[in-house]
């Protein structure tokens, strides 16, 4: 009987394998690695858009309660002033100061009771990243030269108009609005716009994912000097 003889691998055929396998092994990390940073960039780009929309429903939550509680809501008896909501820690103002980077107002925003509200663009060196800062301080604190503490709501906003103002006919309002000028009675609406970008870039491309967000306060309590 004849036995049939038995072949080995080749050293030529093992090379084969392994270079076929590390090619393979290659392409799968190199997915695994792409798919980590997209997820990556996903992750910012959630986190961008949290940030600025929690900024966003605070800030018209906030806008709604301007000018509550006001004169209208109490017994003059029982006022400083009948006319003047300037004099009585109690009674909202509404709108104090709005332009395209700063709002003013005045309203219990929380049911603590009157505060003064101030949402500020604040710059670096005069341009953009720039950072969103909400500071609050009781009325009767503010009437005695109190000032409010500041709190960081949203970083890396890249635009310097914040805040525009819009009359009951949806027509722009020209900024500043204050009470110098006199035109914060007009406001009906104040529009929020926010273009913010990431911190980190997107590692395939380079390129800093953004976010931009818009919303729309209404004046529901409009009482302004």
């Amino acid at each position: 009987m004849k036995t049939a003889r038995q072949r080995g691998t080749s050293l030529l055929e093992l090379m084969i394998s392994l270079a076929i396998l590390s090619i393979v092994i290659g392409i799968v990390i190199s997915g695994v690695a792409s798919m980590q940073k997209n997820n990556a960039v996903e992750i910012r780009k959630v986190d961008l858009t949290q940030q600025a929309r929690e900024f966003m429903d605070q800030i018209v939550n906030d806008i709604h309660q301007a000018g509550y509680p006001g004169i209208n809501m109490f017994d003059s008896s029982t006022l400083t002033s009948a006319t003047d909501c300037t004099l009585d820690a109690n009674v909202s103002c509404g709108l104090v100061s709005v332009t395209s980077t700063t709002i003013q107002f005045e309203g219990d925003v929380d049911g603590t009771g009157l505060s003064e509200v101030y949402i500020q663009l604040v710059t670096s060196g005069g341009s953009c990243p720039c950072t969103i800062k909400r500071g609050t301080v009781t009325k009767a604190s503010y009437m005695t030269g109190g000032t409010p503490a500041f709190y960081t709501q949203v970083d890396n906003v890249m635009n310097t108009t914040v805040f525009t103002a819009f009359q009951y006919d949806g027509s722009q309002i020209t900024l500043p609005a204050n009470h110098a000028t006199g035109n914060l009675k007009n406001i009906s609406a104040i529009g929020i716009t926010l273009f913010v970008k990431s911190s980190q870039p997107d590692q395939t491309t380079g390129v800093y994912p953004t976010v931009t967000m818009v919303a729309t306060a209404k004046i529901s309590n409009i009482e302004s000097l």
